[in-house]
């Protein structure tokens, strides 16, 4: 060894980054095949279809939750071996530019706050959330949060197998005085399909479709039917799309749990069940009431419902729905920069450094995509697939289709630039390749002006998103959403915390990404700070 030199090592950061990626896919893969709901991690297997279950449904469809996790999986896996193998290191000009962004007191403090939103949404079901973190009955503690399999209400000293109402259950519990305890997320609602307070509006049907009795505008929702002589016990349950039922109906026993289920395509049911084929004729001769839609009137802030910023008009938490929002744009933020930026930085770098035809022949792919309507592309998909069966990764594919053209202007003006400084031709006398010149040399002198736009980008989809919900043409309905619930909001501004918590939420993360934005433009400035090797 030289003598005044250290050993190569590992930087202590990029170590512990590299560790904990592994850590991560490893325990996303074994967590599921374990049949554990890991808070954040459960996401890796969340891409399933609205109708993944539906007997008619591809291969694909019943099968891509788990074949996307494991690709997201083995990525995050890869790229922790891939930093462990080759370590990033902080050069002199980059300590500086992150001294200097440390340094704007508004910046700093904006992506600290956001560094502890982002921490916040990683805690998952363990703060948002109907099912309960922990139960205690008959001595034993269980912990249905954090497990993928439901407990029934019968597990639990009920007579239903549905799934156990946890809410419920603790009131239950409470009322009894013995030893038995529900622990409950401080948030204890799903962001989404989930309330307590429900009102029956009947349902009637005009030329082959259905409507609310009275209205002019075909239904859109769920419907119910009641048993005859109770109607306090649910008969059945059906999803309406403009009036036509879609999706599956579900028959159920008179103790709640199911019975019979039918699928349902463009207002036609399939004659044959998907499920209780034996019980089928008994159960449809059952006497029942005609269909009711439920709907749920708006409920403002109460601590003791625990709904701490109240409902909006489906009955929905609105808090719950603030950060199962956060949640889907901070998922949809990673993958989109993935994606968008791997893409405008591989094309950028091949344009700019080799030029000439390959330079041109881009140039006119990027001016068709340029020039292509990309909310009437969405509409289109939209149609086409199904709103039910639209997921974020059919979103984000579209706004990735088009999203790379801006970053790959950038890369490649940066890339002519450098291309001509002398730097990379004495590289290429020393016969260094062409990947190796525009990796180790270009890309490192290029990129500072990248970086710069990531903030930008990350506001970026979080608008378009929104936006899209807003409208209609976003994502269903399983997912959180503030722009559907914007949507309820100026629907019903007679109802003022709706529209004021989404506005207030969605305002304050976009400006605290602006700040942040601003401090790292002006930190990473490449007329302030500029290599050359």
């Amino acid at each position: 060894m030289i003598k005044g030199r250290s050993p190569k090592r590992h930087p202590a950061m990029s170590q512990k980054l590299s560790v904990l990626l592994i850590a991560i896919g490893l325990a996303a893969v074994v967590a599921h095949l374990m049949g554990w709901s890991l808070p954040t991690l459960r996401w890796y297997y969340g891409f399933d279809a609205a109708k993944a279950d539906l007997v008619k449904a591809s291969w694909w469809t019943q099968n891509r939750g788990e074949i996307i996790g494991h690709c997201l999986a083995c990525f995050t896996l890869g790229m922790g071996v891939l930093l462990w193998l080759r370590p990033l290191r902080a050069k002199p000009h980059t300590q500086r530019q992150i001294k200097r962004f440390k340094s704007m007191g508004r910046g700093w403090v904006s992506f600290l706050i956001i560094i502890a939103l982002l921490l916040l949404a990683l805690l998952d079901q363990a703060l948002v959330g109907k099912r309960a973190i922990a139960v205690k009955y008959d001595g034993k503690w269980v912990f249905p949060a954090f497990r993928e399999a439901a407990y029934s209400d019968r597990d639990f000293g009920g007579s239903g197998q549905e799934e156990a109402n946890y809410r419920k259950l603790k009131r239950r519990f409470q009322q009894a005085g013995d030893a038995n305890r529900v622990i409950m997320p401080p948030i204890p609602f799903d962001p989404t399909f989930d309330s307590d307070n429900e009102v029956r509006e009947p349902l009637e049907a005009r030329n082959g479709l259905y409507y609310k009795v009275g209205s002019s505008k075909p239904y859109t929702g769920l419907g119910y039917r009641f048993y005859a002589d109770n109607d306090s016990r649910r008969y059945s349950m059906q999803k309406f799309r403009q009036g036509v039922g879609k999706g599956r109906e579900t028959i159920y026993q008179r103790n709640g749990d199911r019975a019979v289920e039918y699928d349902w395509v463009d207002g036609k049911r399939y004659p044959e069940p998907s499920f209780g084929l034996d019980d089928a004729q008994s159960y449809e001769a059952m006497e029942h009431t005609p269909l009711y839609a439920m709907t749920f009137a708006p409920l403002p802030p109460s601590w003791k419902n625990h709904h701490y910023l109240g409902t909006d008009s489906r009955g929905w938490d609105v808090l719950a729905q603030l950060y199962g929002g956060l949640q889907v744009v901070m998922q949809a933020a990673v993958i989109y920069l993935l994606v968008t930026y791997a893409v405008g930085l591989t094309l950028g770098c091949i344009m700019g450094y080799f030029g000439g035809t390959v330079d041109i022949i881009l140039q006119r792919l990027i001016e068709v995509l340029a020039n292509v309507p990309f909310l009437y592309v969405v509409i289109i998909i939209a149609d086409r697939i199904g709103r039910d069966n639209i997921t974020l990764l059919t979103i984000l594919l579209v706004i990735c289709v088009f999203s790379w053209i801006g970053t790959t202007y950038y890369m490649r003006t940066a890339t002519y630039r450098e291309k001509a400084k002398d730097y990379v031709a004495a590289a290429r006398l020393l016969g260094a390749s062409s990947l190796r010149i525009i990796l180790r040399h270009v890309l490192p002198n290029a990129i500072s002006i990248v970086v710069t736009l990531l903030p930008f980008s990350v506001a970026a989809i979080i608008t378009s998103l929104t936006a899209l919900d807003f409208i209609g043409f976003g994502l269903p309905e399983q997912y959180p959403s503030w722009g559907r619930l914007l949507s309820d909001g100026v629907s019903n501004v007679e109802k003022p915390w709706i529209v004021s918590s989404a506005f207030a939420g969605m305002v304050t993360v976009l400006l605290l990404i602006t700040f942040v934005g601003e401090a790292v433009r002006e930190a990473f400035d490449p007329k302030k700070f500029t290599i050359y090797r």
